[in-house]
């Protein structure tokens, strides 16, 4: 039995709500749907991985950097009464979710109604938070608004939205289909979640990370940005989640969906329904993946 398949039986015995899921292994692509389900589906939380990847790209174009200022960047935008410590806050400290804000500064728009708090000028409510721990040195503060801020500032450089600039630069090149991705109430990218994908895509954004950042040949982003944007072993990086021992990684969102990636076989997983065991793929089937 193949690891695939193991995985496929796992599922089929454990999660009544998994519905697809997907390997892409030598530019090819094994599915198998467990039960009827949405051809796209919203990833939750996996968007927030694929926002940062956004400014990877434009970090090898030298038009932004994860060590840039949001302040620098985007001062005009802030509102007109700010926490100056705000200044001190860098890009690779939103996605790691350091900036230092309360955890009240969160609109997580899949579970809080934005409009009943008044809060639907996601930007200004967000930049008016205080910074109440050191940027890059606090608690981490897990935030979807983080990862809109990063949207905004891809926005801000390149002068399309965030799904434009990743349509044309990840999404097209990975050949997704049917992809949608929410907006803010001013139509600007979420960022931190809100964005649909089919199984099949999820797996070749994956496969496109196994491999270095190059997908049939193209090279979408640079390897020295995916090993930064992984994290260190064991922690969080920019958007995903790095193992212990550093030989895969990963992506979730809420409910359980998932993009498994592993480097050293060059080879990604992804998983889309809900309530999905997530534990168990880990103990169960990530270490035939690593032994395959």
């Amino acid at each position: 039995m193949t690891p695939f398949e193991s995985l496929v039986k796992l599922l089929s015995e454990n999660s009544p709500g998994t519905y697809m899921v997907c390997e892409m292994a030598d530019d090819s692509c094994r599915e198998e749907m467990l039960r009827p389900g949405q051809g796209a589906h919203n990833i939750y939380s996996i968007s927030k991985s694929i926002t940062g990847c956004a400014v990877g790209i434009l970090k090898e174009e030298n038009k932004l950097s994860d060590e840039d200022n949001v302040y620098d960047v985007i001062g005009h935008l802030f509102p007109e009464k700010f926490d100056k410590r705000w200044k001190d806050v860098k890009l690779k400290h939103v996605m790691t979710h350091h900036t230092g804000v309360p955890y009240e500064a969160n609109i997580d728009i899949d579970v809080m109604d934005f409009r009943k708090d008044g809060h639907e000028d996601f930007l200004s409510f967000f930049l008016s938070q205080p910074i109440v721990f050191e940027p890059g040195n606090g608690p981490l503060v897990y935030c979807d608004t983080n990862y809109y801020l990063i949207a905004r500032i891809v926005e801000e450089v390149t002068g399309m939205t965030c799904a434009e600039f990743l349509q044309e630069k990840m999404f097209n090149p990975l050949g997704w289909i049917g992809n949608a991705w929410g907006t803010c109430p001013y139509n600007h990218t979420l960022g931190g979640t809100g964005l649909f994908v089919r199984g099949r895509d999820l797996a070749a954004y994956g496969k496109m990370l196994a491999n270095g950042g190059v997908f049939s040949g193209k090279r979408i982003l640079s390897e020295k940005w995916i090993e930064t944007a992984r994290g260190e072993k064991g922690c969080y990086g920019y958007g995903f989640t790095n193992s212990s021992d550093g030989r895969w990684f990963m992506a979730g969102g809420m409910l359980g969906q998932a993009v498994y990636v592993f480097p050293e076989t060059k080879c990604a997983v992804s998983i889309l329904g809900h309530e999905v065991p997530l534990d168990l793929v880990v103990k169960e089937i990530v270490p035939l993946y690593l032994e395959s």
